[in-house]
């Protein structure tokens, strides 16, 4: 019986290009993919704890590693069934991609993560989180912005929904009325973070603990966000070495055998136009983790870069089993 790598989502739509690349390039290899739904899941917490998807018992001799999407949900069912797989399965010997991340955070928001940059030393921007909004309030009427980050300034949700939550508010009115509408039981979720003027950032992509190359995403037009998703052009980017320490210090201290990581550029001296790549120098710019994210897509980086992270992946999982 020959082993398969087993590759869970949430819905058969969800990452169609990641899983129909890492099928590609495992087929290459001679191996199979299984394709399931976290909802095909099910477990017998006897025998030392059973794990079978769609009435089948995974095991050492028929699985050769486990490979996530996203697994969110409101009620947080999935996440935990991902995690009791994981546990169940990796003292079995099966490697699940990500297991040290995912059972350190069953949900890394981008709360979470900055707590973990912030006490490892990882520069992250300027950031505050407030919890009422008379704290809000009295913030901005007692200096006129918010922590002295000035305006404009930028507000996103702990769980990102890939840039979709992102805003930016121009004018203390802005901010104030955008809270005063709001349920107050929601503006802990929220990161106030000052703006930078950099209309562009970087996503390195880190397997088995080496940055494998990174990608420019440029914001375009209007647009201030510069997700590929949200439209951002996208290119190769010459990835620095401090930048790709970086980005590997980052997969390390949560845990991640494959995370995509965003850097943003900041130049340091304000006059130095921020889209200028002709001109740009390293020495000049100061990087920023925005955040790490532990089912990064890769559609765009593999076209930008031309890098093929499917059979990447493939390879981690042959060699990580």
């Amino acid at each position: 019986m020959k082993k398969k790598i087993l590759v869970l989502t949430m819905s058969q739509s969800q990452s169609k290009y990641e899983v129909t690349r890492l099928e590609e390039e495992a087929l290459k290899e001679g191996i199979e993919i299984k394709k399931a739904l976290y909802k095909d899941m099910k477990f017998g917490f006897e025998n030392g704890g059973e794990v079978f998807i769609k009435g089948e018992e995974v095991t050492f001799e028929n699985t050769l590693a486990v490979w996530f999407r996203v697994a969110g949900t409101v009620s947080g069912k999935y996440v935990e069934g991902r995690n009791v797989l994981i546990r169940i399965l990796e003292s079995k010997g099966i490697f699940c991609s990500n297991h040290s991340g995912y059972l350190g955070w069953a949900r890394m928001g981008k709360i979470a993560q900055h707590g973990v940059f912030i006490i490892n030393s990882i520069p992250v921007v300027p950031t505050r989180i407030f919890y009422t909004k008379d704290e809000v309030r009295q913030e901005i009427m007692a200096t006129g912005e918010v922590a002295h980050f000035g305006w404009p300034l930028i507000v996103k949700h702990d769980r990102g929904f890939q840039g979709k939550s992102v805003r930016k508010f121009d004018t203390a009115k802005m901010a104030l009325e955008w809270v005063n509408k709001m349920d107050e039981v929601n503006l802990g979720m929220f990161l106030w973070q000052k703006w930078l003027p950099t209309k562009w950032d970087l996503r390195v992509i880190v397997l088995g603990g080496k940055a494998i190359g990174a990608m420019k995403r440029s914001a375009v037009g209007k647009e201030f966000r510069s997700n590929f998703s949200l439209g951002g052009m996208v290119e190769k980017w010459r990835l620095s070495e401090e930048d790709a320490r970086l980005a590997e210090k980052v997969a390390h201290v949560c845990g991640l055998d494959y995370a995509g990581v965003d850097i943003m550029k900041n130049p340091k001296n304000p006059s130095k136009s921020p889209l200028d790549k002709g001109d740009f120098q390293e020495e000049d710019y100061e990087s920023f983790v925005l955040e790490v994210n532990r089912q990064c897509q890769y559609q765009g980086f593999e076209k930008a870069t031309e890098i093929n992270v499917a059979k990447l992946v493939v390879d981690m999982l042959i060699h990580k089993r």
